[in-house]
């Protein structure tokens, strides 16, 4: 009882935190009713402590929260077209019409986890100061754990916002009461800086990170020393590409200190994130090469298939048959409560009345043992070269695994296809030579329990891959003379291979037309015609865009390219994504690709009504009092 009543206490403050609520928050935690217990009743224990650092992992996975970052990483994107039409404001995103008035764009669902996190952190630091501990059992050696958990999950959260709107509000203490929340009136900070405060903080607090929680759900569950290099590697390739933006228009950068770096040191700083990328990804690749050897170790007996082929710890199909064939790789990354390939997730149980339901509503309803489309279908680009082409430049290929892994996709249904991907609990493939055959057999998950995969093996894989690119674009290198852009297409193409398991080099004898150079070992090295950093970055951003589908990745890449590019954002729309004539003439300014901010937060802090807000200025027309 007493942990509900807690929480939510905090929920409230977390609300008017956000400003949504400012006018109708009581101050539950100054006030002592009989049957209220008030904060300093509360954090009496870890145990306390613990409840709350919980409510937010619990509130991220909220379908507040879930459902925004499907809305702003992939409602925009060309991986999906709207299948129901009522859907008005879905309609008007995917046309490029963002009106602040829609409640798509509030973020207070995200400032509610943010506070969460900054309570915890507060108490935890009081709770545990040496000679003064609340809890007997709870030492500062207990809380530093915890705190590089914490500082994790609000970077988390800071970083789906900076991608989402590029600057906000940045908060690092607990709101509790309305005076204080009404007293919060934040203006924005630049997007480029929080990046830059969050990496050192979670630079600094690593070192104590957990490495074992006790069990694989709480591995993948909750922030350990994998999960916080993840994210790191995520906000350095980020924070390198806003850095380009800001050189290029000249905009002030400061330093650690708070000095003004010249364009020069920024170029410098940038080219240092994208390093920082690639070490943060090899930490976690490491590491799973570390578990592939021991796992041989152990079992002398064992033999693999897999050990001679590079990233041998990448799950593969085995030797299987030529029809009706298990998709092994979909059971072990997908159906697998706790894949070996995941680095960070959503954790569900729908008997907890914890249930993962977004990908029900956007993309694949399941009841009554049939699979329906949701809000979404997938877009034909991923399907229409898969009956002719082994491997095409955008979309999947005909022997690519993914396009029956992603799509209820039929070789007899005119409609565009259902996207099943984490609602489909297991395959079989009636051809493995031919995905548009399509499946022999099809189960789909009765219970919401699917974890939602923030990080997993092959997203690492592509960070490096792309730090890469970025890191040597400049000078465009040749990986034939540059190793680590050689390594950067040993990585992508590991990916492709894995997902097109019948393919084979070109050349080898009986091939017939089922061959990919993507496959020869001197794909990007051949001297005669080596490929280069911007070819590896196109090759990246394709195999993303197959790899990712439905989970909230594609929009925000296309943005991280806008940010990174000397080009103009119409030329990355026109390179890097599909999109219509008159959604691209929407989209000509660096501010469009990003969010507005909720009218409602505007009434509250914007600087039109005394606050400090400022908003978007592509989507102020659309502003209901303009």
């Amino acid at each position: 009882m007493k942990r509900i009543k807690i929480s939510n206490k905090i929920i409230a403050a977390g609300l008017c935190l956000a400003g949504f609520c400012a006018t109708s928050c009581e101050d539950f935690l100054t006030v002592s009713p009989a049957d209220r217990i008030t904060e300093e009743d509360f954090w009496k224990s870890k145990s306390d402590l613990d409840n709350v650092r919980a409510a937010a992992y619990r509130q991220m996975a909220s379908s507040a929260v879930t459902s925004r970052i499907i809305y702003w990483g992939e409602l925009r994107s060309d991986n999906v077209t709207l299948n129901d039409q009522s859907q008005q404001s879905i309609q008007n995103l995917q046309q490029g019409i963002l009106m602040p008035t829609e409640g798509m764009f509030s973020w207070s669902d995200f400032y509610t986890g943010i506070n969460y996190c900054n309570l915890v952190l507060e108490k935890g630091e009081e709770m545990t100061i040496p000679g003064q501990e609340v809890d007997p059992s709870f030492r500062r050696s207990d809380w530093q754990t915890i705190k590089a958990e914490m500082l994790s999950l609000r970077a988390l959260y800071y970083f789906y916002l900076v991608r989402a709107y590029r600057n906000v509000p940045y908060v690092d203490y607990a709101v509790r009461t309305d005076v204080e929340a009404q007293n919060c009136k934040q203006g924005q900070t630049l997007g480029v800086a929080i990046l830059g405060k969050l990496t050192d903080q979670l630079e600094s607090n690593l070192a104590y990170a957990a490495d074992n929680f006790g069990s694989a759900s709480e591995n993948t569950g909750r922030f350990t020393k994998r999960g916080v290099h993840a994210l790191l590697a995520d906000m350095y390739l980020w924070r390198g590409a806003m850095l380009t933006n800001s050189a290029k228009k000249g905009d002030y950068v400061l330093s650690a200190a708070g000095d003004t770096l010249n364009s020069s040191q920024v170029d410098n700083l940038r080219d240092d994130c994208y390093r920082k990328a690639i070490q943060h990804a090899d930490y976690i690749l490491n590491y799973m090469q570390q578990e592939y050897d021991k796992d041989l170790a152990e079992n002398p007996g064992m033999i693999d298939e897999n050990a001679n082929k590079p990233y041998p710890y990448l799950t593969r199909m085995g030797n299987t048959g030529f029809a009706n064939a298990s998709d092994y790789v979909y059971s072990q990354v997908w159906e697998v409560s706790n894949s070996s390939e995941a680095v960070f997730q959503l954790k569900y149980d729908a008997n907890a009345s914890v249930s993962n339901d977004v990908p029900y509503t956007y993309f694949a309803n399941y009841s009554g043992n049939s699979v329906s489309t949701g809000y979404m279908s997938g877009s034909n680009l991923l399907s229409a070269s898969a009956p002719s082409a082994y491997d095409p430049e955008v979309g999947y290929g005909k022997t690519d695994i993914r396009l029956l892994e992603t799509l209820n996709y039929s070789p007899t249904t005119i409609s565009l296809p259902t996207i099943h991907k984490n609602v489909l609990s297991s395959l079989s493939i009636s051809n493995m030579e031919d995905m548009t055959e399509g499946a022999s057999s099809k189960n789909y998950r009765s219970v919401r329990s699917q974890n939602w995969p923030i990080y997993r093996l092959t997203d690492i894989m592509l960070i490096k891959a792309e730090a890469i690119a970025r890191l040597n674009l400049p000078s465009d290198a040749k990986a034939s003379t540059n190793a680590q852009v050689a390594e950067g297409f040993k990585l992508t193409n590991a990916i492709f291979e894995r997902n097109n398991p019948r393919l084979q080099a070109s050349g080898t004898s009986g091939a017939g037309e089922l061959v990919s150079d993507r496959l020869k070992e001197d794909y990007a090295t051949n001297a005669d015609a080596p490929k280069t950093a911007s070819e590896l970055l196109s090759l990246v951003y394709n195999e993303r865009q197959r790899e990712f589908v439905a989970e909230g990745k594609r929009w925000f890449d296309i943005v991280r390219q806008c940010e990174a590019t000397n080009s103009t954002v119409s030329d990355v729309l026109s390179s890097f994504i599909s999109l219509s004539t008159s959604v691209r003439n929407r989209l000509k300014l660096l501010m469009a690709m990003y969010n507005p901010i909720y009218s409602e937060e505007i009434k509250i802090n914007g600087v039109e009504y005394g606050g400090n807000l400022v908003q978007n200025p592509v989507w102020d027309r659309y502003t209901s009092n303009k």
